[in-house]
């Protein structure tokens, strides 16, 4: 069938050109990504208690709506995080794959529920439910050039209102965090003495600025039905909500008698400040505002982050004079290094295959065929990668990389047969056309084999799904398209371009020579390759022996091999977290941060800082004692350190740092699965035992951890032994003087606190109006004491008189984790360690040593990978199984598929081996790699078989069929595997952006090929021998021999 195209080489070079062009068109439509859609969805609940304690919000808001929420449809966990602030912060993470609108819309309903549990004050600012995701996008910086009248607040709220609002429009924008978290706030400073002297309490002034800045509706004068027509309609206006701090000072508090009013002027300062003063920004050690972007589950990282460059270069074009922006953080530039290397390597390996071809055919019109055969696969295969959905991503790109090995294969065994036949004597197309009758069976074998072995990989759900999915699918597609195009275009190329070798002077020339010693080498190896056939189906059982051990060593090793999930990468950024001693206040924080700052960019690698104050990037809390800098890394090629060496000088720097504890940590390889490499561990209360207790087991748990072999450190994120104040309120003499607790209450929630009160409206925003006392009436616990409340009389009562103090201690946040008290701590692997061992090890640890009242559960990158560890085997097991039975039916035969399926153990063996030599964990892209090798074995082992059959068809005893398979098939089994290794070599010693991936792979696949090569030429023949004299039929009748055609020898 195929043959004809020898003779319509015009249509096969039609048909070739269609899928280039398919392809081309195609593959400008797709999109570029690190990976596919991996990251789980994620719906984000925020709201704020005033003046509440960590403990105190978490009880009045994270309880009442992790009640509801939990339960949700595709629901994988929900954990908060409830801060000293009374902000809390709850993520509901879903499964990959789940429709993001129906998970967005359940969750406001549940929450909808909770809300009459809720505090009032709390409904009053209402809660943000917002679609999100962990995936950072970047960072973006506003500053004020030198002399330029910006301070930090005016650059927070510019951000507010100028910059985040057309940033929120870019399509596929998630939430965007402003971390100076100044938005503009009317503060009235309430003074206690002049509070105590005019006998105004602090509910007075909030309820006169409930009633006075309200907004008003006073309706229209003329507006039908009327008794009597008018001639106009009139809309009375009055002014209803303030705007200005004068107007807030006008607010009337009293009338007294004499006609003298009270005013808030008279008791408080007024002005235009800030909802809080615990979080600073900085630039490179300068104030700034700092924007955290953050992109929506399903959209494309790239696509949005240039829809922000463009959105901000529109913008600056209105900034006022000296005001700048930086975008300080890019995490799509690593996305597009890491791509633009997968592209070179794919350049460097299609070179490497060409040269491997020429040195194997030795002809550089053979040569060519190949080389233009694989640019058509490779290309074509965008063509249904666009149908699919898929995108430029590491994955694909990788399947890409290990397709061009492949795809080349199936063209030189047609070009290979054809200079076979050439040499015999027949004519470049009559030789094409027997060459490509021959070779036609075992090239749609092979190519179905690949595509079974990756279908059942498309039915794998979740994260480990997606991240096998396309570049099974992809190296599936590219095979399929080759087949056809080496089926097609090949023989029609070798039919017209390949000519019979002259045999003149110009062969005997001097460069020459070494492709002869090369030959020659090979029709050795030949010749002992057929003697040790020979002699090993002599010895069959010690063979067999042999290879059970063989097989027994590899199980042994392959269970032994550190597993992982996903290998960290130099991402050109990293975090150092700053942590104080407990009860440092912020500006104590600050001075270290900055401190840090300073140190990092003296780093010659360093090329930006950005800090922020009162806040952990790790821990996602806020705290005083809290800090951070984003040290953000010059680029790949203009550093000599990689991510890690950086990181390695800063924790050596910060090692025993008087101050404070500096936690420097790498960037999660996976976005949007938290925020850090490493491990991150739950530790939950069950029982209810309480924050003390649950801190004290951690303490216990965690020094066990650590004396595990396989883990580095542990570190939990939060911790319960900050100073506190308790006031122990002396109920009965307040009911003695008359006091109503609930003056006692309002009055230290306002003066100390803080009382969010209501609304205002300004520069087209809403703003929030507070009222505390000024810092005098709240320094100290002397301070506090000093304060005044006014019992039923009007008369001041000492607050000191009411209350008892004594030191307590408390969390720096209370973190919930699927509805349970948690403290989450992090936890990184010791240097030969992998994640995997690690899990395993702590799991054991937790049996062991934890009280019933405690567990243990996994989140972001250890949750899924415990998942992933789940899928490898039965991956492995239907892809496997997808081969046999294929391979069954094509030869009607189940020894045939089985002597096949061999060569699997000896590829895993030399896979593993590689890994091993190199101190490699086994990851989710070397299993990936595991399973192409079990195709690219088999593939190798049906050329042996598919000839030895076709021979035993023409009557030729079984061992002499085997032996001509083998010296036959030697040098184009060779060819094709050389030619895939060699275009893997750039995989494994891959360096720069996105290089560990590609490392990992390329070290799976060089040394499982490699070995399973040269040692399935030996077993593969050998077993197919014992396999047929033990179960076979005879050979076919002379009669079937003589009417059969005889291969040449």
């Amino acid at each position: 069938m195929f043959a004809r195209f020898v003779d319509r080489p015009v249509l096969a070079g039609v048909i070739s050109v269609l899928i280039t062009l398919i392809g081309a068109v195609a593959g400008l439509t797709l999109p570029i990504a690190q990976f596919p859609e991996i990251a789980p969805p994620i719906i984000n609940i925020q709201a704020t208690y005033p003046g509440a304690s960590a403990q105190q919000a978490y009880e009045a808001i994270a309880i009442p709506l992790e009640q509801e929420i939990n339960g949700a449809q595709n629901l994988l966990y929900i954990n908060s995080t409830s801060n000293t602030d009374g902000s809390v912060s709850m993520d509901a993470t879903f499964e990959v794959g789940s429709d993001l609108d129906a998970a967005a819309a359940e969750v406001l309903t549940r929450a909808n529920r909770a809300e009459a549990k809720l505090p009032p004050s709390v409904n009053a600012q209402g809660l943000e439910i917002t679609k999100s995701s962990r995936q950072r996008l970047g960072n973006i910086v506003l500053y004020a050039e030198d002399g330029a009248p910006y301070d930090e607040l005016f650059l927070a709220n510019w951000a507010e209102t100028q910059v985040i609002k057309p940033l929120r429009r870019v399509q596929g924008m998630g939430r965007i965090v402003n971390f100076s978290n100044k938005r503009y706030a009317m503060r009235i400073w309430l003074d206690p003495l002049k509070m105590e002297a005019l006998g105004i309490s602090p509910g007075a002034v909030t309820t006169a600025i409930t009633q006075q800045n309200a907004q008003i509706t006073t309706g229209t004068l003329g507006k039908p039905p009327v008794d009597q027509a008018t001639a106009f309609e009139l809309q009375l206006v009055t002014q209803g909500r303030l705007r200005q701090p004068e107007e807030f000072g006008n607010i009337l508090l009293r009338a007294n008698p004499d006609g003298s009013v009270v005013r808030i002027r008279d008791v408080a300062r007024v002005e235009l400040g800030s909802e809080q003063y615990g979080v600073r920004s900085s630039f490179d050690g300068a104030p700034s505002a700092t924007l955290g972007l953050y992109q929506n589950p399903d959209a494309n990282a790239v696509q949005v982050m240039d829809g922000a460059r463009a959105t901000m270069v529109d913008l600056a074009k209105r900034f006022p004079p000296g005001l700048k922006y930086k975008i300080a953080l890019d995490r799509t530039e690593f996305v597009k290094e890491a791509i633009f290397e997968v592209v070179r390597t794919l350049f460097e390996a299609l070179v490497l295959v060409v040269i491997v071809t020429y040195l194997f055919l030795q002809n550089w019109r053979a040569t060519l065929i190949p080389a233009i055969a694989v640019p058509v696969a490779l290309i074509g295969t965008f063509g249904p990668m666009a149908l699919l959905g898929f995108s430029f991503n590491t994955l694909s790109l990788l399947g890409m990389v290990l397709a061009v090995g492949l795809v080349v294969d199936d063209a030189i065994i047609v070009v290979e047969n054809t200079e076979r036949l050439m040499d015999e004597g027949m004519a470049p197309p009559e030789a094409s056309r027997e060459a490509v009758t021959e070779v036609a069976g075992p090239v749609i074998a092979t190519t179905l084999v690949l595509a079974a072995l990756f279908v059942p990989v498309a039915f794998i759900p979740g994260l480990t799904g997606k991240l096998y999915n396309q570049f099974a699918l992809t190296i599936a597609i590219s095979v399929m398209i080759s087949a056809v195009v080496s089926l097609t275009l090949t023989p029609a190329l070798c039919g017209l371009i390949l000519k019979h070798r002259e045999t003149d002077a110009k062969d005997e020339s001097r460069w020459r020579a070494p492709l002869r010693r090369f030959n020659a080498g090979l029709e050795g190896a030949s010749r002992r390759l057929v003697a040790a056939i020979g002699w090993l189906t002599g010895h069959i059982a010690l063979v067999a022996i042999v290879f059970v051990l063989f097989a027994a060593v590899t199980v042994w090793m392959t269970m032994q091999r550190p597993s992982g999930f996903v290998p960290d990468e130099d991402q050109g950024y990293f975090f150092a977290d700053v942590v104080l001693p407990k009860g440092a206040s912020v500006a104590r924080t600050d001075r270290m941060v900055d401190r840090v700052g300073e140190a990092l960019r003296e780093i010659p690698s360093v090329e930006h800082t950005i800090g922020v104050t009162g806040r952990s990037i790790l821990a996602d809390a806020i705290a005083p004692f809290y800090g951070f800098q984003i040290p953000t890394l010059k680029p790949w090629g203009e550093r000599d350190q990689s991510v890690t060496d950086v990181i390695a000088t800063v924790q050596k720097h910060f090692k025993h740092d008087p101050d404070g504890q500096i936690r420097v940590v790498n960037p999660s390889p996976l976005p949007g699965l938290g925020s850090r490499s490493g491990l991150t561990l739950e530790l939950q209360d069950r029982s209810g035992t309480g924050g003390l207790k649950l801190a004290e087991a951690a303490q216990r748990f965690i020094a066990e951890m650590e004396k595990l072999p396989s883990v580095g450190r542990a570190i939990p994120t939060t911790s319960y032994g900050v100073p506190q104040m308790r006031l122990e309120i002396d109920r009965a003499k307040a009911e003695q003087l008359g006091v109503p607790l609930q003056n006692l209450f309002d009055a230290l929630g306002t003066y100390v606190g803080s009382s969010f009160v209501n609304l205002f409206n300004r520069f087209g925003y809403v703003y929030q109006v507070y009222v505390q006392s000024e810092a005098s009436g709240r320094r100290t616990i002397e301070d506090v004491e000093a304060l005044t409340v006014l019992n039923n009389r009007g008369e001041p009562v000492r607050v000191g008189s009411l209350i008892q103090t004594h030191f307590v201690t408390g969390p720096t946040a209370v973190l919930s984790y699927n509805t349970y008290p948690t403290i989450e701590i992090a936890v990184d692997t010791a240097a030969n360690a992998s994640s995997g061992t690690a899990i395993a090890a702590i799991e054991a640890l937790a049996d062991s040593k934890l009280p019933s009242t405690y567990a243990v559960e996994w989140t972001d990158v250890a949750y899924q990978e415990k998942i992933a560890g789940g899928y490898a085997p039965l991956i492995f097991g239907l892809g496997t199984l997808m081969i046999f039975l294929l391979l069954a039916g094509q030869y009607e035969s189940l020894r045939l598929p089985f002597v096949i399926l061999l060569g699997t153990p000896i590829a895993i063996f030399g896979a593993v081996g590689f890994l091993a030599i190199r101190g490699l964990a086994l990851d989710i892209f070397g299993q990936v790699g595991l399973l192409l090798l079990v195709g690219l074995a088999a593939k190798n082992s049906i050329l042996l078989v598919a000839f030895a059959e076709d021979l035993r068809k023409q009557g030729e005893d079984v061992l002499k069929a085997a032996q001509d398979a083998a010296r036959l098939r030697m040098r184009p089994i060779l060819m094709t595997s050389f030619a895939f290794i060699m275009g893997s070599v750039p995989l494994a010693i891959a360096s720069g952006a996105g290089a560990n991936a590609r490392v990992s792979m390329g070290t799976v696949v060089i040394g499982g090929l490699l070995v399973a090569t040269f040692i399935t030429l030996f077993v593969t023949p050998t077993f197919y021998v014992a396999f047929e004299r033990l179960l076979g039929k005879p050979a076919a009748s002379q009669e079937h021999e003589s009417a059969a055609p005889q291969p040449a020898e």
